[in-house]
């Protein structure tokens, strides 16, 4: 007697409104029921492209496994398609996304239209792209509305109608280290020369969502020429033109042009006595010894400094040498006795020092050697230009935020040099006095919007044209904030520089000299070739060349 063979099921279905079920009944002539055997009679009949509910079939052969009774199982149901659109938070753009439908109808552009107008989507609807997604039946985030981007203006500009122009603020890159250049040229302007000429703001044109709403431009800033420019004048004929009031030298500032009264001798010596100028001084020849220069501009010198003593609201720029005297024989390094003195809030340049006690706001430039000499720059140090077989350091201490770069340090004698790099007080100190009087202008700010307001509610109270100066001075302060805040920016970056602080010498470092590298000491006890001085990890590594 043969073994038992299992019974075999016949399968159909039927349809309650949109779901689908599947009755499998036992028979002898059908085949044994397999998740396979369902899905050919769903084909078969039809119902292949229906949404199938994911282990439904499995479940129904389950169920059937071993019964004799017929068996239902919901398995699926008829889905009609769906579409949505997403709009951008920005309401620029807009996707649209469709699921195919499952043994239903399909998205229809009626329906995409009709899902615009809930979405209140209007412009720059993209017909061809939503036509498209409808034809391929499924989509995923397709763009089928763009807004129109609002075109930008352009703030005022101010272009410098002379070929070359003195700039109040420092010349560096972005490692905070300054092209050596020749500071020492002097231009000189006369009154009705024209200096500047102020290109007006130009407005941006506005923009469109995809609702159809208007999208305005970024705003511009029409700057006006600066309030309160020194030597400077608008052209009576063009109010966008600034022209020179005096004959001196023009120099750069935010937002203009000023001109610094200019005094030019051919040399200070006693026959020219002390000088103290509100301005440029210019000197053919030598500043003799004893002699004292104070300037609210530069002071450039044709010949050499001999222990004197010079103070300068710009750059000091030397042709020849600063020489001082040692003062006592017992001064450190031969340094502190020093009787020639440089302060400059800009740069200091020179073919050479020696003797000398130098402070500059910027950096130190210097053609040929330091010696003996106590320096100090708010930035950075160097000796000797490119190429140049020329720039020795020897003696004294050499200090800059971020950079000190020589062709030599030190000497084969031993004689000590410091060199100090990576911290310089007066530099936060700057930043504090620049951070304090920015806020001072914006406390000063607030003041004057509040006292503008009032006398606009309250026009009777305008007595003595009060409303117009306060207007004036704001103009003033605004400027004033703008300015702080370069300086501000500028101070912190060179902050950073100074986290980045090196010392290059592209010769010789002798024994005798001490690197300092923020609180880090280096002592070379051996000559060694060129290099350049870094700290990581907190440790100050020499890497040669």
């Amino acid at each position: 007697m043969g073994e038992e063979r299992p019974p075999g099921w016949h399968v159909q279905f039927r349809v309650d409104e949109v779901k689908l079920q599947a009755v499998a009944e036992p028979c002898a002539e059908g085949a044994p029921l397999q998740v396979s055997t369902v899905m050919e009679a769903l084909a078969e009949q039809g119902y292949s492209d229906w949404f199938i509910r994911e282990g439904a079939v499995s479940d129904l052969v389950k169920q059937c496994r071993g019964g004799t009774e017929p068996t239902a199982v919901d398995i699926g149901e008829r889905r009609d398609g769906e579409c949505s659109i997403t709009l951008a938070a920005d309401k620029m753009t807009a996707w649209l996304s469709l699921v195919p439908p499952y043994g239903g109808k399909p998205v229809d552009r009626e329906q995409a239209e009709r899902l615009l107008q809930e979405k209140a989507i209007s412009s720059g609807v993209l017909g061809r792209e939503i036509d498209a997604a409808l034809a391929a039946g499924a989509a995923q985030d397709k763009i089928i509305a763009r807004g129109r981007e609002p075109v930008p203006g352009s703030d005022a500009r101010f272009e410098s109608l002379l070929p070359e122009m003195k700039e109040r603020r420092p010349h560096v890159d972005e490692h905070g280290v300054a092209d050596y250049r020749d500071l020492g040229q002097i231009n000189i302007v006369h009154p009705d020369q024209p200096l500047m000429r102020r290109v007006p703001a130009v407005p941006g044109k506005s923009g469109e969502n995809v609702l159809g709403e208007a999208v305005p431009p970024p705003v511009v800033q029409d700057h006006k020429f600066a309030p309160g420019l020194q030597g400077a004048k608008s052209d009576p004929g063009d109010a966008n033109v600034l022209l020179a009031a005096i004959t001196g030298q023009p120099v750069l500032v935010t937002h203009g042009v000023t001109v610094e009264p200019a005094i030019t001798l051919a040399s200070v010596d006693l026959a020219s006595g002390n000088l103290n100028f509100e301005g440029t001084v210019n000197v053919h020849g030598d500043v003799k010894e004893s002699m004292k220069i104070s300037a609210t501009g530069d002071v450039i010198v044709g010949g050499m400094v001999e222990a004197a003593e010079i103070e300068a609201g710009g750059d000091v720029v030397v042709k020849g040498g600063i020489i001082g005297h040692i003062a006592s024989g017992n001064a450190p390094h031969g340094a502190h006795g020093a009787t020639a003195s440089i302060r400059s809030k800009g740069s200091v340049s020179a073919r050479f020092i020696e003797n000398a006690e130098v402070r500059a706001g910027n950096s130190i430039l210097l053609e040929d050697h330091a010696s003996h000499s106590d320096l100090t720059a708010l930035n950075e140090v160097m000796i000797g230009k490119k190429g140049s077989k020329k720039g020795h350091i020897l003696g004294g201490t050499t200090r800059a935020t971020a950079l000190v770069k020589a062709l030599v340090i030190g000497s084969a004698g031993g004689v000590a040099t410091v060199i100090h790099v990576g911290h310089n007080p007066y530099l936060q100190e700057q930043l504090e006095e620049a951070r304090l009087e920015l806020h001072n202008k914006k406390k000063e700010q607030e003041n004057l919007y509040k006292v503008i307001a009032y006398l606009k509610e309250n026009p009777d109270k305008n007595r003595g044209g009060l409303l117009e100066k306060a207007e004036r001075t704001l103009e003033k302060l605004l400027t004033d904030i703008i300015r702080l805040s370069e300086t501000q920016q500028d101070l912190l970056g060179r902050m950073k520089f100074a986290e980045d602080a090196k010392v290059v010498v592209e010769g010789a470092i002798h024994s005798g000299v001490e690197i300092r590298i923020g609180n880090r000491i280096w002592r070379v006890a051996d000559e060694r070739a060129g290099g350049t001085c870094w700290l990581k990890d907190g440790e100050i590594f020499f890497t040669g060349t």
